[in-house]
């Protein structure tokens, strides 16, 4: 279920010994009053998925309470059913049933490397350490070739990601960026032409698919480019990129933004034709102002397919699956495609919350999942 204590910190232990750390160490610390229980807290405290799952989860009659310490709430949480209590961290993936750790799941060289043996579609690449960084050179311009991508070992929401480098300077400046947060890197061939989807997977069944897209504006025919953005940056589901409580937030200018607009022959005073879609990143990060399309209901059937089996094989009941390809619609055996990463603790959000498409509930799978596990 998870406890106070990060994973990480005992995961050369055994699964049963971690647990009982976890909870011991817990219990000395609610003694020397630390940490605390408390039941008030709110969407923004938390992470949304969290919220999600919580709000979800409230109505088939389960309570709940936060860890709050020195430094705030933990996303560590209690929950309570009739006489049982339940604890988990972020959400309750019920990993406790497969026959991988989450520690693997979202290790994201492991993963590729049994992806690829199995015959899932994976983007060439490789994994390197810190004291690696010239092999890593060779192998990406030699081997690969560019464009590259380059991104930690570990982590999620694109941390320290870089993508579509085409020269040999900005491959050593996204390995410098890549160690920042994690001291083992991947190199690996950019698929250019691509979108990324990211899919959600619970108990082997439900599938929950969205598409993100670069910020953007749509021309209008009545607003130039600077109005255009103002005009999205005030929607209300659109938060700072340092704010919890959000999947949206306000689109971020910089070097990149003004490169494409000149590239199109554009500044932040021309008027887009109506209909135009002007991108302003090239990047689909949700932090630059990225959109969210949901796409489950246009998802190619033997796509549906894929990310099930994929499930299967990791023997995994919760998953997100990053995913690049032409056109989720197409089959993705006839188009360029490959599985990116594994997350063990998905953004369940994002399909709650897209900026476009039918929402998609995620969270009332994973309560039903939840019920069957542990109830």
């Amino acid at each position: 279920m998870g406890g106070f204590v990060p994973y990480c910190l005992f995961r050369a232990l055994p699964k049963k010994m971690e647990e009982l750390f976890s909870v011991v160490l817990e219990k000395i610390l609610f003694s020397l009053k630390i940490i605390s229980l408390k039941n008030d807290f709110g969407r923004f405290d938390i992470e949304l998925r969290s919220t999600c799952f919580i709000q979800e989860a409230k109505e088939k009659g389960m309570s709940f309470k936060a860890i709050y310490g020195p430094f705030g709430y933990t996303n560590h949480f209690q929950a309570k059913f009739k006489n049982k209590v339940f604890r988990f961290n972020t959400l309750p993936a019920a990993d406790f049933l497969g026959k991988y750790g989450s520690e693997l799941i979202d290790d994201k060289a492991w993963v590729k490397e049994h992806l690829k043996k199995r015959g899932f579609p994976v983007s060439e690449g490789k994994a390197f350490w810190f004291w690696r960084k010239r092999k890593s050179l060779d192998y990406g311009v030699k081997n690969l070739g560019f464009p590259l991508v380059v991104k930690p070992r570990d982590g999620s929401l694109s941390r320290h990601v870089t993508t579509d480098i085409k020269d040999i300077n900005k491959f050593k400046q996204a390995i410098k960026k890549a160690l920042i947060y994690s001291p083992s890197f991947i190199v690996e061939k950019f698929l250019a032409g691509t979108s990324v989807f990211r899919a959600t997977v619970v108990n082997f069944d439900f599938v929950a698919c969205v598409q993100q897209i670069p910020a953007n504006v749509v021309g209008d025919g009545v607003h130039n480019i600077r109005q255009l953005i103002d005009i999205k940056n005030n929607d209300f589901q659109r938060g700072q990129p340092d704010q919890k409580g959000f999947t949206l937030y306000k689109i971020t200018e910089n070097e990149t933004t003004e490169n494409l607009l000149k590239e199109k022959g554009y500044n932040f005073f021309s008027f887009p034709k109506k209909g135009e879609i002007v991108y302003l990143q090239k990047d689909p990060f949700l932090k630059l102002g990225g959109d969210l399309v949901e796409a489950t209901e246009i998802v190619h059937p033997v796509n549906l397919r894929l990310f099930r089996n994929i499930a299967r094989f990791f023997d995994i009941r919760l998953v997100g699956i990053d995913f690049l390809a032409e056109d989720i619609s197409i089959h993705w055996q006839k188009q360029i495609c490959a599985v990116l990463e594994l997350n063990s603790v998905p953004c369940i959000e994002l399909h709650r919350f897209p900026s476009s498409g039918k929402p998609q509930n995620v969270a009332e799978a994973l309560v039903d999942l939840f019920f069957k596990t542990h109830i």
